[in-house]
């Protein structure tokens, strides 16, 4: 128990930092370079140049420029441009210190904006660099000393909140550029919704989210508080907020009493006030448009979200929906009536296009072996007869689109290269028709047929502005519709000379539907709405169908066609893009300084994979009585080589331990090594004299851990083998009884796991099954060998939440004293036994009791309590003496209740109190008749 108490923190708050990194995720074949300077190493792909160099000056410029909002001190970061992934996302993180780059475009105009990706990541992720490398300063520093890097994410965990440090990159992004999410309608989407259904969430509840209700993310809350402290109180209050919290004054709540040290208000104040002027900025003081009309309904305790609505005739509509208790699915919504048609394989966005009986959409592919790498395939379903075809393998492609006839498919490919260009594909092999040509260098997203010959297409410039142009499809010429600016636009949609589309609305600051006239290129704003509406269809009635963002999840609306007010926009109103509610403080220092950036030229040179193997960055204390100890931890930059040594004493009998353990994963095989010597060990021997010996270990492996992630199920497979040689040294009278003799033994182990998708509020996935053994030998030592399997089968409940598991355990071994660790599952409530052959078999049924959506000092939140029932059987057979032979049986039944909670409104954990009636003897405690145990979340706990 003190382990846990003492490492726990360390990792709840390492761990809100830690996640993004994979071990081993960069294909080997990969050659790296750098762009190296006084204040950041970039490290990127062979072929990355002008990105890399882009990079690098712009870490230089917002260093000199908006550094000083948040303190003056700079540290050298090592940033990675990642460009196999189709995932667009980037992290920082201490321990080791680094920054990833997925340099691949999201498609989503609305949700991060249309400025160029790479400029879009490093604007925010500097952010963050700034951050860290000013918040180490006071107490902070202490925390650094006893456990390195760890330690300042530890005090930082404690002192900062996670939406500060969101909220604040946020703000950097709306502050340099032109755009940021911070002047884009779709970031107020999620507060806005709150005020219009008047849900009045408490401020954890706001802060931890919740699994019944909708509540914005902490980056949505971060930038309304942050925005609001630099309107409000000069660009200088949060660094002298943060920089008193990271010193601990106040020492309990240091940020609160910070913000009301210098803003004259209490906390609860402050973003009370925060959130309401935002409310002002965001709604409009009077209902200038009636209420729109809803087609589908709310749903009772949960958030369902009806996606990109095509009329298959006036009547029906097919969706995608997605719900907290549902996967995402394929519908068709006829006179109201909802029928499911086909779960949808993974994807990363829900764009899907339809035609002729055709649905087609991308789904995500893992590479099996490299984490970093990963695909975007068109998948085909048949509408009618729900057959399902994969069109092509390994590609990149997004946002598809399908002809008329359904017999060609229009899509964005993306290279590794940065570069992206439309395809025409083949709507029945796959196969690549044509590439159409990119001459200036747009970056594609959603795009739609006008007929065989040309289409219409959503873009960003190298500008990062954003317009409809039309396209050519058989040269790549291009005409413009709208004009570029950074209001963004996307999803158009087709009918007739029309072309129908989402868009920014400057007039005030929502989303809304816009349609421009091919012909003349007029344009022509059709909703007034509050809150941000997309995807629009038109059927053929002329009645306008689109999915409207609301708390309950995005629902359909319609307006018909004689109802629509077709508003003339005059283009010099489309083109700037307005503040949102902090005009004052985006005009301070920094303003635009994006657009001040110098091409210069940086010395490019190899980056060796070698660089900085041995990276030691964080010490962690080793506390299990009675063994105390250090370990020290070491990560390389490419998070191919990882690697701790370890110094421990036993205070039982007085010896000491080092150890070294490492990892090495930049080959297809992941390579292991260990070794660990031990000085004063003892024994007491049956002469009643304590024997004293040394021992040294190593031990070697390979392990291949291969991931398959798509289609409707993620599929794991980990196998490897490894050896192991422990020689024992005896000294003083034991060299006399004692022979050092040494111990060698292998482990064979493979797991598989097949795992189903699983909704937010699913507690397990409805269908999966997991198959796991090992085997070891100590092939010179009394022929010790031990093989113990397990399984699970994961079975939908008797209601949607609702979850069945069957679990089965097999253990063979030898009949000798136990050489190797018990890792057998045994009947729980019972003190487990490790006899040569035993098997189990266990029954759960796990269902949620209660949503509390309720906690207490901002410590702790309770999203869920859930129960499982369980009934364990273990038959043990053991040998009584050298003829006979016993079986056993431990059966126990009980419940188990798990609270799913966030910790300081930031950290997933989950706790349980588990209940067990033994229905038979517990052998090795004959009192115990039921048991009381509290379950720890084991994934907290440390390796």
């Amino acid at each position: 128990m003190i382990v846990k108490k003492l490492l726990l923190p360390i990792l709840f708050f390492t761990s809100l930092f830690t996640s993004a990194q994979k071990v081993g995720g960069n294909p080997a074949a990969l050659k790296w370079q750098q762009i190296n300077t006084q204040l950041a190493r970039v490290i990127f792909p062979k072929g990355l140049d002008s990105q890399a160099n882009r990079v690098s000056n712009i870490v230089q410029l917002l260093d000199s420029i908006t550094m000083h909002t948040i303190g003056n001190r700079q540290r050298k970061w090592n940033i990675v441009l990642l460009n196999q992934t189709t995932i667009p996302n980037a992290y920082v993180r201490l321990a080791p210190v680094i920054s990833e780059l997925n340099l691949l475009p999201g498609q989503d105009n609305f949700s991060n904006g249309s400025i160029r990706g790479d400029d879009n990541l490093i604007i925010h992720e500097n952010r963050h660099m700034q951050q860290f490398a000013n918040f180490n300063g006071g107490l902070t520093k202490v925390f650094s000393f006893f456990l390195g890097q760890e330690g300042q994410l530890l005090a930082n965990g404690i002192t900062i909140p996670d939406y500060f440090f969101e909220g604040d990159a946020v703000w950097q992004e709306t502050l340099v550029s032109a755009q940021g999410r911070g002047r884009m309608p779709f970031f107020y989407n999620g507060f806005r919704s709150l005020q219009m259904g008047n849900k009045n969430y408490s401020w954890m509840k706001l802060r931890s989210g919740s699994l019944l209700d909708y509540t914005p993310d902490h980056y949505e809350l971060g930038y309304q508080l942050v925005a609001y402290g630099n309107e409000k109180y000069g660009t200088d209050f949060w660094q002298k907020v943060t920089t008193d919290a990271v010193h601990f004054k106040g020492l309990f709540y240091p940020f609160n009493k910070a913000i009301q040290k210098y803003s004259g208000k209490t906390y609860l104040q402050f973003r009370q006030d925060a959130l309401n002027y935002f409310k002002t900025q965001t709604m409009p003081q009077h209902k200038t448009e009636p209420e729109l009309q809803y087609i589908t309904p709310v749903k009772k305790n949960t958030v369902a979200s009806y996606l990109f609505p095509v009329y298959i005739n006036d009547d029906s509509i097919l969706i995608t929906k997605k719900s907290y208790k549902q996967i995402n699915a394929f519908y068709l919504i006829v006179n109201g009536r909802e029928e499911k048609i086909s779960i949808k394989k993974i994807v990363i966005d829900d764009y899907f296009s339809y035609n002729n009986g055709r649905i087609v959409y991308a789904s995500y592919q893992s590479d099996p072996r490299w984490g970093n790498r990963d695909y975007s395939n068109i998948q085909l379903l048949d509408l009618y007869t729900k057959e399902k075809k994969q069109l092509t393998f390994k590609t990149k492609y997004f946002s598809p689109v399908i002809n008329k006839d359904g017999t060609e498919i229009l899509a964005v490919n993306v290279e590794v290269n940065g570069g992206n260009s439309l395809h025409r594909i083949d709507g029945y092999t796959g196969k690549l028709i044509q590439e159409i040509p990119n001459p200036n260098n747009y970056f594609f997203t959603q795009s739609n047929y006008l007929d065989n010959n040309s289409a219409i297409a959503a873009v960003r410039n190298p500008e990062g502005q954003m317009a409809l142009i039309k396209v050519n499809l058989n040269n790549g010429e291009t005409e413009t519709v709208t004009p570029f600016s950074f209001n963004v636009v996307g999803f158009p949609f087709v009918k007739n000379d029309t072309v129908y589309y989402s868009a920014m609305d400057n007039n005030t600051p929502s989303d809304k539907i816009f349609a421009v006239t091919l012909k003349d290129k007029k344009i022509f704003r059709l909703t007034n709405n509050v809150n941000g509406v997309y995807q629009p269809a038109i059927n053929s009635k002329g009645s306008l169908l689109f999915s409207a963002f609301t708390a309950d999840g995005s629902r359909l609306a319609t307006i018909g066609a004689a109802q629509i007010n077709w508003q003339l926009v005059d283009n010099a109103t489309i083109i700037p893009t307005k503040n949102i509610g902090t005009s004052n403080a985006l005009n301070s220092r920094g303003s635009g300084a994006l657009y001040q950036l110098t091409d210069t030229k940086n010395t490019t040179s190899k980056y060796s994979k070698s660089f900085k193997l041995f990276n030691f960055h964080s010490w962690r204390p080793l506390v299990s009585d009675p063994e105390y100890g250090y370990t020290v931890y070491s990560d390389n930059i490419l998070s191919s080589f990882t690697n701790s040594l370890t110094y421990a004493y036993n205070r039982n009998d007085r010896s000491r331990k080092i150890a070294f353990d490492a990892i090495y994963a930049g080959w297809f095989p992941y390579l292991d090594l260990g070794t660990s010597t031990s000085f004063g060990r003892q024994v007491d021997t049956a002469f009643g004299k304590t024997v004293l010996f040394n021992s040294a270990k190593i031990n070697t492996g390979i392990s291949i851990p291969l991931s398959f992630v798509g289609g409707t199920t993620s599929k794991y497979i980990d196998f490897g083998v490894s050896y192991t040689v422990e020689q024992l040294y005896y000294r003083g009278i034991g060299k006399n009884v004692f022979t050092n003799k040494g111990i060698n033994y292998a482990n064979t182990f493979f797991s598989f796991s097949n795992v189903s998708q699983r909704s937010r509020q699913q507690i397990n996935p409805r269908w999966a099954q997991t198959v796991s053994f090992s085997y070891r030998d100590a092939f010179n030592y009394r022929n010790s060998h031990k093989l113990v399997s397990s399984s699970s089968l994961y079975l939908p409940g008797l209601f949607t939440n609702h979850s069945l598991v069957i679990n089965g355990a097999f253990q063979k071994r030898d009949a000798l004293p136990d050489l190797f660790s018990n890792n057998f599952s045994y009947s729980r409530g019972y003190d487990a036994l490790s006899q040569p052959t035993m098997y189990k078999v266990g029954v759960n049924y796990h269902l949620p009791l209660l949503y509390p959506d309720w906690g207490f000092g901002n410590i702790i939140f309770f999203q869920r309590i859930r129960l499982n029932t369980f009934y364990d059987y273990t038959s043990v057979s053991a040998k009584r003496n050298i003829s006979s032979i016993v079986y056993l049986k431990n059966r126990s039944t009980g419940g188990e209740l798990y609270f799913d909670t966030k910790i300081w409104n930031a950290l997933q954990a989950t706790f349980g109190i588990r209940f067990s009636h033994l229905l038979d003897p517990n052998y090795r405690n004959q009192l115990v008749k039921n048991r009381w145990e509290f379950i720890v979340p084991i994934n907290l706990i440390p390796n």
